[in-house]
């Protein structure tokens, strides 16, 4: 993660403000995505103690929505920088299907309407960089940086 922060944070269009907070160590990138994961599950299994349709629902699709956005976003970066970025295979091999299959399963089972769908990732748009940062931060918290210097 190091590296490739190194060798791509000038060519990244992302605010200069907003690189500095997402600049991570490997370790601190891996407990934010533990973090996500974490809260994928618990999200996952609220929805399915869930007697009817809710909250807890639109909640897990939201949050599934998040992924699926996630997952795009690993592979727009991918495709303008020309090369590989950390975290585009899991996007291609987990994220994207996942969501995908999930989408589905929910629509089928009549679990939420189209409409919920379209306004879970609706709201992904506000909510995916706030989320992002917040899993970051987690994974700063939870991992201090080793000093290189002894």
């Amino acid at each position: 993660m190091e590296r490739f922060w190194r060798e791509n944070r000038d060519h990244l269009p992302i605010p200069a403000g907003l690189k500095d907070q997402i600049e991570a160590t490997t370790a601190q990138m891996a407990a934010a995505v533990a973090f996500v994961f974490a809260a994928s599950c618990y999200t996952s299994y609220l929805a399915a103690r869930s007697p009817v349709p809710s909250a807890r629902i639109d909640f897990f699709n939201t949050m599934t929505s998040i992924r699926l956005l996630n997952a795009l976003l690993h592979l727009l970066q991918t495709v303008a920088l020309r090369s590989y970025t950390p975290g585009v295979i899991t996007a291609l091999l987990v994220s994207l299907p996942y969501s995908l299959y999930v989408f589905r399963r929910l629509r089928a089972e009549d679990l939420v309407t189209a409409r919920a769908l379209y306004r879970a990732l609706g709201l992904d748009a506000l909510l995916h960089t706030p989320v992002a940062l917040g899993a970051q931060t987690a994974g700063r918290t939870l991992v201090l940086p080793i000093s290189r210097n002894g």
